[in-house]
């Protein structure tokens, strides 16, 4: 902890490290530096060329760690000079004692959280709401809006900044922000193009590949054991096959430790593409299986809503939470996923309406044909050639349109009534993300990248592994895989295989054939219903928290399933803050 003398400012700043780089005093944080401090959280990649021109302009440096880079390129250029030079996933406070001011920032994604709460002249910020709960003065309020967009969509993070609680509110992603003590001030410092330059036809596989290779060996770089999960899906497939190419280049003796999770309830078995991934790999390895049970979650429910904070769409980020505490037993404190790669590839189903409208504009009815073709076996439904055709029209509509219209539609589905389900429109309408940028396809990418999708698997990821002090990397949302991936053309993005044509020609020579030819997947899966089912009793008294903060709502037994861990997760949420608030 550093607290600042009295005469400059009434300002502290602590830390708590899970040491990956630079291991012992040499990374020990707040770090000082000639008139500045740092606490950070994350990592930065491809340091060597910041460090060489930091060096070069006269920096010196006492050892290997990550953050004395980061905080000798702040000392140097300062915020708006330091963070276009960053690569990394970053969350990060750093006190400048020459412009008496405290600034803090997240990486391009947001793979790093950072909250804040502000009252007058009062600042406190925090990587998780735990924290700031303990502070007095911090509102802790149930926010209504938020809360309706989680039972409507399964999502919290539509609107940037808002949490579910008042005051606590959420840095956006390529923002940073500064303190004088008076004023807070937020800036954006990047946001990932909504038309980008496409590459010209069949070159832009090849910059993909080669920013995915850069990407993946990067983020192997540690002081301590690594692992990577495998879930038997395309994108955490291509990052264990690139992994052990990279390993096997460099000569890489160190055990990389694989680790899986299969549940016996699954309505499906992935384990067939699991053993053709861990079957491949070549370089030094260790196999890691891991299962669960409801049982064991009814006895961790409490942990797991403690640390996973605000609440998700369903159960699976357990599987999560699970695998992290198999890593933490064996020693692996850096676990690498294929996290985002819907994302970036254009992997799920809702993005075949705005896929077809770019080829239909551009004329592509050969692209057009195959994308037509190719829906049944995506969507896993025979003779369901018709949907992109009917995808393509809705997602004609003005984005403001197309949320309320969802928000309504859902509203009813989670038994919300009239007054709520209007409210949830109404915010829909006013509040969610606009889908912008020229390109339809882009535009909805560039919306799952900051809006309805990555910000929440992100935000469980991170809570999951640090529950168990194992720290998520996640290659597939390195900024130059996502730019690559973005320049991509339209038809070049779907294919006889189905979709995510363009990381499949991408990393065709590394992965096994199984994998590859595979157009479904299921992912680390907990299956809902039997979960929910074992959980009856906290789920039902979380229902009674959610209705009570409402004011109403559905009865328990008119409630299907996910209705139910949608409403229990959330009330459960709702009691675990109150209590932290208590303490």
């Amino acid at each position: 902890m550093w607290e600042a003398e009295e005469s400059l400012a009434p300002l502290v700043l602590a830390h708590r490290r899970l040491a990956i780089r630079g291991l012992g005093v040499q990374g020990a944080q707040p770090m000082l530096g000639a008139d500045s401090v740092l606490v950070f959280n994350g990592e930065l990649f491809g340091v060597e060329g910041l460090r060489r021109e930091l060096a070069a302009s006269g920096a010196s440096f006492r050892g290997t760690s990550d953050t004395e880079i980061l905080l000798k390129a702040l000392d140097r250029w300062g915020i708006p000079g330091a963070l276009p030079r960053l690569r990394g996933q970053f969350a990060f406070m750093w006190w400048s004692g020459s412009q008496r001011r405290l600034f803090f920032a997240r990486d391009r994604v947001g793979i790093r959280p950072l909250y804040w709460s502000r009252s007058g002249d009062r600042l406190a910020a925090a990587s998780e709401q735990k924290a700031l709960l303990l502070v007095p003065w911090v509102d802790a309020t149930p926010a209504i809006d938020p809360m309706l967009r989680f039972l409507v969509m399964g999502r919290t993070d539509d609107v940037p900044e808002e949490t579910m609680l008042a005051g606590i509110r959420s840095l956006p992603a390529g923002h940073w922000a500064s303190w004088d003590g008076h004023d807070l001030r937020v800036s954006r410092y990047d946001r990932i193009a909504g038309a980008p330059t496409i590459a010209a036809e069949g070159s832009g596989v090849a910059t993909l590949r080669h920013e995915l290779d850069r990407a993946v060996d990067e983020q192997l770089i540690s002081d301590v054991p690594v692992g990577a999960t495998v879930s038997g899906g395309l994108d955490s497939s291509s990052v264990v096959a690139l992994a052990d190419r990279a390993r096997l280049a460099r000569g890489d003796a160190t055990t990389l430790h694989l680790f899986a999770y299969h549940d016996e309830r699954a309505e499906q078995d992935e384990r067939r593409y699991q053993h053709a991934v861990i079957d491949a790999v070549r370089s030094p390895h260790e196999i890691h299986w891991v299962s669960s049970s409801p049982a064991a979650l009814v006895e961790r429910f409490e942990r797991y809503v403690r640390h996973q904070e605000e609440p998700y769409e369903n159960v699976s980020s357990y599987a999560e939470y699970c695998l992290a505490e198999e890593a933490r037993r064996n020693g692996v404190k850096v676990l690498l996923s294929g996290l985002g790669g819907d994302e970036v590839f254009v992997g799920y189903v809702s993005f075949l309406g705005p896929l077809m409208l770019d080829l239909m504009r551009k004329g592509d009815f050969g692209a057009v044909r195959q994308t037509i073709r190719v829906a049944p076996d995506v969507l896993g439904r025979a003779g369901a050639f018709t949907f992109p055709i009917a995808a393509a029209a809705y997602h004609a509509l003005p984005a403001r349109v197309r949320n309320a219209w969802t928000a309504l539609r859902n509203a009813r589905a989670v038994g919300l009534g009239l007054k709520d389900a209007l409210r949830g429109g109404a915010d829909a309408w006013r509040s969610w993300h606009r889908h912008d940028g020229r390109g339809a396809t882009n535009a909805a990418l560039r919306g799952a990248l900051e809006s309805w999708s990555v910000p929440r698997y992100l935000m469980h990821s991170d809570r999951m592994g640090l529950a168990h002090s194992v720290e998520g990397r996640v290659p597939l949302l390195d900024d130059g895989v996502i730019r690559a991936a973005f320049a991509i053309p339209p038809a070049e993005r779907v294919e006889s295989s189905g979709l995510k044509a363009s990381l499949r020609r991408a990393v065709a020579d590394a992965l096994p054939q199984p994998v590859l030819e595979r157009r479904w997947k299921l992912g680390f899966h907990a299956p809902l219903p039997v979960y929910v089912a074992a959980l009856d009793e906290v789920l039902r008294a979380g229902h009674h928290i959610s209705r009570e903060v409402l004011g109403g709502g559905p009865e328990w037994e008119t409630l299907n399933p996910s209705a139910r861990w949608t409403w229990g997760a959330l009330g459960s949420y709702l009691g675990w803050a109150r209590a932290q608030r208590e303490r």
